[in-house]
């Protein structure tokens, strides 16, 4: 759809990527094709004057003697091809094209432009005021700045993940802001969203807590350093499906050229290296992103191979076994880690770099974690083993996977290498709980993936325990309690939450709260990781730290 210049509007403030010591990169995104973008910087003595230059004034070319000192960045611009709307999208009232258009198809492409510049040659240590424009829509007044030296005496990081549209995550990120101040970086662990070709889901849902405007007191002006989450991953896209239903029928690429894609998360991030996993240093801390995901799916396990009509993480259904492309290939891995694969030769070196040994603090982001009380700790992360059954005919009844325990990657593969570097922090997520861990070799391991949703807690302390599959499928691989990796949690070390007998207990799963953690560094204290629990229903209640502990 052609759009007048009037028309353009901006989908969300903002936010920046891929900092270094030279410059940052602003991106901000679009609901049409901007005819003219530009980023606009100026000292951040000037913010209030920067504040009241109109659109037309951001655009001028007598820009510097409208606000002196202001330098102009030309900005380009790309279309999303695999954004777009569905019956099942939540929109506000204002899209009346897209509403009327969803009246008579299931799906509708939504234009979304992303739109980025590059602020180079920033003096060291130095904030700038800055905005962005696209046509005659402009953005508030942010701050930004290159990336701090290795020996900036604070830095605060925000860790988080899973926000999935979640009602609490706006509230709770204004509380990690009011709590901690200004961040210096966001570390996020993968899954912003549900779908992930849903734009309204990223930008304007109308139940207020798509991903970006709940992000909004933060990403202006600090920088983000994503993984990917199994909810980046978009399936097979077939026309006059639900976005939902392509979403659940990702396939491996070895079986379909097409079989799923993380075209809008690459776009919305682009990755530093180019590939979904890299190393950069911030401030003097080493940031590992590993792409550690594995397609969802639910956990239906049916006996008899007659009664299989779904497919899942254990088996295929009875009625696609003659149909490669109708079949689903289990909880199957996006990016290998195993020893031999590109990632894992990628990570081998990154330990061994220059770059790691001389860091302040070595830190690696991870979607799944090797270790876990969580629900998806289970089945182990590996890649499916395909069993088939056959009748007495011989030919193939039915189709199951097992997940063998000696096969989990992130145990065999990852988790050496990241001991035996003695790795200072491993975040994670993906199971919706905040829970910590400490191995023999004194690496820390957290999740703090509880952004106001959770899927429980399987330990001793709670009592709750794993569904697994039937006996024919490898039992004595299925955990019901506890981390596959045979680590305790470790009791929250300020203001644990209680259980039933009143005894302390090493996570926080309770649907009712919220928790984010803060990352703090600094000259005199070191690093010390705090994390904090909110709870919405209070709101005048701040949120309170309940845990701390230091690494290094």
């Amino acid at each position: 759809m052609a759009h007048a210049e009037a028309e353009i509007g901006l989908l969300c403030e903002p936010y920046l990527l891929r900092p270094d010591e030279r410059g940052v990169e602003v991106t901000w995104i679009t609901d049409g094709e901007p005819r003219r973008s530009r980023l606009v910087l100026a000292a951040v003595e000037t913010a209030e004057q920067l504040s009241g230059l109109t659109p037309t004034e951001l655009q001028c070319e007598e820009l510097s003697a409208l606000l002196p000192g202001a330098l102009a960045v030309d900005a380009a611009a790309a279309r999303l091809p695999g954004m777009a709307e569905d019956r099942e999208s939540v929109l506000p009232t204002g899209l009346i094209e897209l509403r009327r258009a969803l009246e008579t198809e299931v799906t509708v492409p939504r234009e979304v432009w992303h739109v980025s510049a590059r602020a180079e040659g920033l003096v060291p240590g130095r904030a700038y005021a800055y905005r962005v424009v696209s046509d005659n829509a402009a953005s508030a007044v942010a701050r930004l700045s290159a990336a701090p030296p290795a020996d900036v005496p604070l830095l605060r990081i925000l860790l988080t993940s899973d926000h999935q549209l979640g009602a609490a995550v706006p509230a709770a990120m204004e509380q990690a802001r009011a709590t901690a101040g200004r961040f210096d970086a966001v570390l996020y662990a993968g899954d912003f969203v549900n779908v992930p070709d849903r734009a309204s889901e990223w930008f304007d849902d109308a139940r207020g807590s798509a991903f970006f405007p709940s992000m909004r007191s933060i990403l202006p002006s600090t920088p983000i350093f994503p993984v990917v989450g199994n909810h980046e991953v978009q399936g097979r896209r077939e026309p006059g499906a639900l976005l939902s239903e392509t979403f659940e029928n990702a396939l491996p690429l070895t079986v379909c050229a097409d079989g799923h894609s993380l075209s809008n998360y690459e776009a919305l991030f682009p990755s530093p290296s180019g590939s979904r996993f890299y190393a950069i240093t911030f401030g003097g801390v080493r940031i590992i992103a590993l792409s550690a995901a594995r397609v969802w799916r639910s956990g239906r396990a049916d006996e008899r191979p007659e009664d299989r009509d779904v497919s899942s993480r254990y088996q295929e259904s009875r009625d696609v076994l003659d149909d490669p492309l109708a079949q689903r290939y289990g909880s199957h891995i996006i990016d290998d880690l195993s020893v031999g694969s590109t990632q894992h030769n990628w990570l081998r070196r990154e330990l061994q770099s220059p770059e790691f040994a001389e860091a302040r603090l070595r830190v690696v982001v991870m979607h799944e974690s090797p270790h876990s009380i969580g629900v998806n700790a289970m089945p182990h992360f590996a890649h499916p083993v395909r069993l088939e059954e056959r009748n007495a005919a011989g030919e193939v009844s039915g189709v199951r996977y097992d997940y063998p325990s000696s096969e989990n990657i992130l145990l065999r593969d990852v988790a050496p290498l990241l001991e035996a570097a003695r790795v200072d922090l491993v975040v994670g997520g993906h199971s919706h709980l905040w829970s910590r861990f400490t191995s023999n070799a004194g690496v820390h391991y957290l999740e703090t993936s509880h952004a106001g949703s959770t899927h429980g807690a399987f330990d001793r302390s709670s009592g709750q325990r794993r569904a697994g599959p039937p006996p024919q499928w490898n039992v004595h691989d299925a955990l019901s309690q506890g981390d596959p990796g045979g680590l305790a949690p470790i009791v929250p070390t300020i203001r644990p939450r209680r259980g039933v007998a009143h005894q302390p207990l090493p996570y926080i799963a309770d649907p009712d709260l919220s928790v984010f953690s803060v990352l703090t560094v600094s000259a005199e204290a070191g690093a010390v990781v705090g994390s904090y629990v909110y709870d919405p229903r209070t709101p005048e209640t701040p949120a309170h730290l309940f845990d701390e502990f230091a690494l290094g």
